[in-house]
Order: structure tokens, then C-alpha cells, then sequence
């Protein structure tokens, strides 16, 4: 019953308020459909594992200092140990080789913010703004005003996995934080940076005014197969997918459709 009841809720919020999507909503949507309805839908959680809790725990340690306005390496660390996510570790061996690998990343990256000669002004600041009629939001790491007075966003990756130059110019989720930045300063950033933590390597990048009009088309078209219901799985997915174990979708005994949702 109180499954019916959450469901019925979610619907009768869904027609009541306009559609919000973040660049991770709109990923999941992007990688497979039917993940999105799992997600965002049916309320489904990704299992907690080491990447995801290293992933949190650095940013949550960057975000309290920077919030605090540290200076030094015993007060990353210390927010470090503070704000650790101890979730989905197999043994207490996996632990410590996690957390030795974020002491790391953390230890190269107070060496390059002593170098750095620009002001941290926004730290996790969320930006939220209609576009038609739905709402684009987002979360972005860090924004920085740089010395000639312009702003950098800056975002935190501590994947094991250097992306390519090209990547990163076509990249959606910055071209988004651009936005969302320019809507939150009154200024369009002059740089947009990821900050590769396990390779303690900064990519720097920028965008032009056709990159923006195609990533508010991308979310555009992504929202109206949404609004249509439209859920079709993506079975090519199912080797890199979160619930490849438990999705139906990902087996031979996969109920035949198209995804197609009435939600």
C-alpha cells in the first residue's frame, strides 16, 4: 500500500510542477532511459562502492575547507577524516587503500591552491533557472575569480580515468556549468576546468556561443521524452550499467516492450 501511495504522489508531483533536470539527470537519461526511470521514477538507489564514497568524501573534505577558508594541509586532512563516507567497502584492507588514495590526491592538490593566484568566491553553489518552461539546475564544485577579474569553474574528478582534450572541449556538463555560472555571476567564466585528482592534472577549456545553443537543445530534447514517457532500454549499456544485476532488462528473461511508461 504504501508503495501505491508513493507512487500515486510522485505522478500527482510530476503533473503539479515543471520538469527539473540537472546535467545528471540528463546523463542517465543520455547512457540508458530506462535508468533514468529507475532513478528518478521508481526511486531507485546505485549501491554504494568505493569510487562512489572516495568520490564523495574528497569533495565534501574540498568543500569544508574551502567553506572555512583553510590554508593548510593538517586542515584538509583533518576535513578529510571528518567528512569520510565509509560505505561500500568489502573489508577494512579496501577502506584503508581508499582513503590512502583520497590522502593523496589531497596532498597534491593543497601544493597546487598554495600556487594558485586567484580567489575562491563560490564553493558547491547551486544555480537554478527556468528554460521554457522547465528548470535547469545544477551543483557546480568551485568558481574562482581570476586575477584580470574574469571567473573560472572549476570541477573536481577523482576518477582513475584521464579523459582526452577533445572530450573535455565537447564536454556537456561544463558547457551547463557555464551557463549556470553566467546566470549566477553576471558574467560569463573565461575558463572552464575539470581537475583530474588521481593524476593531480588540471584541463582547461572554453565555449562558444553554438556550443550553448546545442547543450540547451540537447536538454530540450532530452525533457520532452521524458514528459512523453518515453523509457526505452538500452541493452548495450547493461555491462556498465549499476543495476545490471537486478534491472530485468539486463537478462534473458527480460519482459519484451519498449519502455514506453504512462508516468
Amino acid at each position: 500500500m504504501f508503495d501505491l501511495l508513493r507512487s500515486f504522489f510522485r505522478k500527482w508531483l510530476a503533473r503539479k510542477a515543471p520538469l527539473e533536470l540537472s546535467y545528471s539527470k540528463i546523463s542517465a537519461y543520455r547512457f540508458c532511459p530506462w535508468k533514468y526511470k529507475l532513478l528518478y521514477h521508481d526511486g531507485r538507489r546505485v549501491p554504494p562502492n568505493p569510487h562512489i564514497s572516495l568520490g564523495q568524501s574528497v569533495h565534501k573534505a574540498l568543500e569544508e575547507f574551502h567553506k572555512r577558508e583553510g590554508k593548510t594541509l593538517d586542515e584538509l586532512l583533518e576535513a578529510y577524516d571528518k567528512v569520510w563516507v565509509n560505505e561500500g567497502f568489502q573489508n577494512p584492507q579496501q577502506t584503508q587503500h581508499f582513503y590512502e588514495k583520497g590522502e593523496k590526491m589531497l596532498r597534491q592538490y593543497i601544493d597546487w591552491f598554495h600556487l594558485r593566484k586567484s580567489e575562491v568566491v563560490a564553493v558547491e553553489r547551486e544555480f537554478r533557472f527556468p528554460v521554457g518552461t522547465r528548470i535547469l539546475r545544477g551543483m557546480i564544485d568551485r568558481i574562482d575569480r581570476l586575477p584580470d577579474d574574469t571567473y573560472e569553474v572549476i570541477d573536481y574528478k577523482t576518477h582513475a580515468e584521464m579523459w582526452e582534450q577533445s572530450r573535455i572541449d565537447s564536454d556537456l556538463q561544463l558547457t551547463l556549468y557555464s551557463i549556470g555560472c553566467r546566470q549566477l555571476m553576471k558574467a560569463e567564466p573565461s575558463l572552464l576546468s575539470y581537475f583530474f585528482l588521481a593524476h593531480n592534472k588540471v584541463v582547461t577549456t572554453a565555449r562558444s556561443s553554438v556550443q550553448y545553443r546545442e547543450a540547451i537543445a540537447e536538454f530540450e530534447s532530452v525533457a520532452e521524452k521524458i514528459e512523453a514517457g518515453s523509457f526505452p532500454p538500452d541493452v548495450s549499456k547493461c555491462p556498465r550499467c549499476d543495476f545490471k544485476s537486478t534491472c530485468a532488462y539486463s537478462s534473458d528473461k527480460a519482459p519484451k516492450g519498449n519502455g514506453k511508461s504512462k508516468l
